[in-house]
């Protein structure tokens, strides 16, 4: 393994960010060339086309080994900030530490950090605050618990008629390798990434429920995204956005916000290092304040308010658990 001794921790971060982004960017590209493909049968067809789908199932592999390591090296990278950090603090006596604090954690309570998906619960209520869910989950092993999650995003996007109506026929939810150590995000190619350490705590219902929100807002995007001849006949697809509203409650406002903070040069990742520092809470405030993510906040404190053990019970029965 590679040690970056005497490394400048602050410029490790800042460079472990935009190869965060650039991985993020990569990855929305590659999951939306992989969609244009595979779907090439609907127009070609043949012992030619039947070729080019098994090379391209060799080329999209390596891609998503080059991704992977991308996404290993950015872990990485803060790994070792993290290391050099506590090595300089044990120096220190840990000066101006909390008690039970390490540097580089989000928070004193709460789940691990999670990147994407902050742990800030409007009303303090959570999934893990329920003994019966606690226990439920408990007994399911890391398979179970996969199926279960994939069932919760599954339901949440069903209720905005997503896989009935939408641009994907369905949206696929994947776990991250067992080197990511935190993370959640979904890309608008129809994809939600999770994180394993999800898989530890009911906790991870909620994020479900956070990311498949965000798959919503893609969706009432797509829904009323302008059709290329309206800048010539003038049409502001209002007609779009009042039935958005009408079926969902959605507002032209919330969704063009929406849609200005999903451009990839908009959006504001969540930091990584040392929470004490300013330049960390400053950047947490930046992620926090966009309506993308207030918008998958509210949803995700919702569905704790109103998530029983009945309801995980159910999702298991409909995921083939029990």
């Amino acid at each position: 393994m590679t040690m970056f001794q005497g490394m400048e921790t602050e410029q490790g971060r800042q460079h472990a960010e935009r190869m965060r982004a650039a991985h993020s960017s990569l990855q929305q590209q590659w999951d939306g060339l992989h969609q244009q493909v595979t779907s090439i049968d609907v127009h070609w067809r043949g012992p030619d086309a039947e070729a080019f789908t098994q090379q391209w199932a060799t080329v999209h592999a390596g891609g998503i080994e080059v991704l992977e390591h991308l996404q290993e090296l950015v872990h990485e990278l803060i790994e070792h900030a993290q290391q050099q950090d506590q090595s300089s603090a044990a120096d220190d006596h840990w000066a101006g530490a909390a008690p039970g604090s390490t540097p580089g954690e989000r928070r004193e309570n709460g789940p691990p950090w999670i990147p994407g998906a902050a742990f800030n619960p409007g009303d303090g209520v959570t999934t893990m605050n329920d003994p019966a869910i606690q226990k439920a989950w408990e007994g399911m092993s890391d398979r179970e618990r996969r199926a279960v999650l994939r069932e919760v995003v599954k339901d949440e996007l069903e209720a905005y008629g997503i896989n009935a109506r939408g641009w994907f026929p369905s949206i696929e939810t994947r776990f991250f390798p067992g080197w990511m150590n935190g993370g959640a995000i979904s890309l608008p190619t129809g994809v939600i990434y999770l994180s394993n350490d999800l898989l530890k705590s009911p906790y991870g219902l909620q994020i479900a429920a956070h990311e498949a929100r965000h798959q919503v807002q893609y969706e009432m995007i797509r829904r009323t995204d302008p059709d290329p001849w309206d800048i010539l006949t003038g049409d502001d697809n209002s007609d779009k956005y009042e039935q958005v509203e009408r079926d969902y409650g959605f507002t032209r406002e919330e969704i063009e916000q929406w849609r200005h903070e999903f451009k990839v040069w908009n959006y504001e990742f969540p930091p990584s290092g040392d929470p004490n520092n300013p330049e960390y809470q400053e950047q947490m405030q930046r992620y926090l304040d966009q309506q993308v993510e207030v918008n998958a906040r509210e949803r995700e404190d919702e569905f704790a308010d109103v998530y029983t053990s009945e309801d995980l019970e159910q999702d298991m029965r409909d995921a083939g658990v029990r």
